[in-house]
């Protein structure tokens, strides 16, 4: 047998399983070339049959990695279809048939996949939670408060991305070991060099427009900072929206606005951050934000309203700024210190930026602390067998 052959096999194995809505917190090539050194992987992306995020082509480059296996499950009925029950039993069909070293489960517990928290091997299978606890932004927040309650109290072994998120998800599920790491930088390709815009500051808004994102305020702050005389900034507003009336209703100088009310497609993201001079984030709530982790990525400053979700991530100062959302002229006072003071302190924050960056989010370090959790689980499952 080839020596590689033979190191290959000698390797322990994980099943990972990650939904459409995740993949962007588990798509990093540098992160799966550093666990593959040391597992090899069964990654099972679950896709909708239309309207999917992702396509198999985005995972051309992945797919080269060796030790790593990709497989597409589609599922082609609605989130509230019994039908979906049989898909969830076949997944967990699949999980089992690998009887992997390590499963990784990566999804929101939902009524019919319940039976996946039950029935899976509780000695090695790592649960992620994004949320510590439901709250009223969850769609259909009821049910999914059971399916919560009645799938998480069946961990034993719980992965978390927001220290303060943990602490809440303790309180509720005391009895799970809980593990924490920062989510990765999410790359969508490389950026042209930021346009040079010394006239105007752009205020970037990207994703989803919905009441948690609270973008009201950032056009209400904008439009009393022009009655203030400041003509040196834009705003610009990229994402899809149920209710775009109700918020342009806000919009009182359009000449102040750049508006992409649509999907954004993945290869225009990088434009969007790399041409941007702040990404603000005036949230009514937050658990963590992947978005931010984009901005990270772009090495774009973060303007965010100060709750433990944000404050997990964000250095005054160094990496971005917090304000009280509890009114609209805390941002306000907030993007004029921002205006005024650019020219002399925006490059050294550029730098700033950067440096904790690379330091706290390396690819390297986010692999590590996945092989380490991996490990523990391993080893914790061999003491007690």
């Amino acid at each position: 047998m080839h020596p590689e052959h033979k190191k290959q096999n000698s390797k322990r194995k994980i099943t990972w399983v990650t939904p459409d809505y995740f993949v962007d917190c588990d798509f990093n090539i540098e992160i799966f070339k550093h666990i593959l050194r040391s597992y090899d992987v069964h990654w099972i992306i679950l896709l909708p049959g239309k309207n999917a995020r992702f396509s198999e082509n985005d995972f051309s480059e992945l797919q080269k990695l060796d030790g790593l296996h990709i497989e597409f499950l589609y599922s082609f009925h609605r989130q509230r279809d019994p039908r979906r029950l049989g898909y969830y039993l076949n997944l967990l069909r699949k999980i089992n048939n690998d009887k992997s070293d390590v499963n990784y489960f990566n999804c929101v517990p939902d009524p019919y996949s319940m039976p996946i928290f039950w029935l899976l091997n509780k000695r090695k299978t790592i649960f992620c939670a994004h949320d510590g606890e439901v709250t009223g932004a969850f769609s259909f927040a009821a049910i999914t408060k059971l399916a919560f309650k009645y799938s998480y109290s069946y961990t034993r072994f719980v992965n978390m991305f927001s220290k303060s998120q943990a602490l809440k998800f303790k309180v509720h599920y005391p009895d799970s070991k809980i593990f924490t790491t920062y989510l990765a930088l999410k790359s969508f390709g490389e950026s042209k060099p930021a346009e040079e815009q010394k006239d105007k500051i752009t205020f970037l808004s990207f994703g989803v427009i919905n009441y948690s994102k609270n973008i009201e305020m950032l056009i209400q702050a904008a439009c009393n900072i022009y009655e203030q005389g400041y003509r040196n900034f834009k705003v610009s507003i990229n994402g899809t929206c149920a209710n775009w009336d109700y918020y342009q209703e806000f919009i009182r100088y359009p000449e102040l606005f750049e508006c992409q009310i649509r999907m954004i497609a993945n290869n225009e993201i990088p434009e969007l951050f790399s041409n941007a001079s702040y990404f603000v984030q005036p949230y009514r709530q937050v658990s963590q934000s992947g978005a931010m982790k984009v901005a990270f990525q772009y090495n774009l400053p973060v303007i965010a309203s100060d709750f433990p979700g944000f404050r997990d991530e964000i250095v005054e100062g160094v990496n971005g700024y917090l304000f009280d959302s509890s009114d609209v002229k805390n941002l306000e006072k907030l993007m004029i210190e921002r205006l005024e003071k650019h020219d002399d302190e925006y490059g050294n924050l550029k730098i700033r930026m950067r440096k904790l960056i690379e330091k706290r989010y390396s690819n390297a370090g986010l692999a590590q602390n996945y092989i380490s959790m991996f490990n523990q689980v391993i080893d914790s499952a061999h003491a007690t067998a």
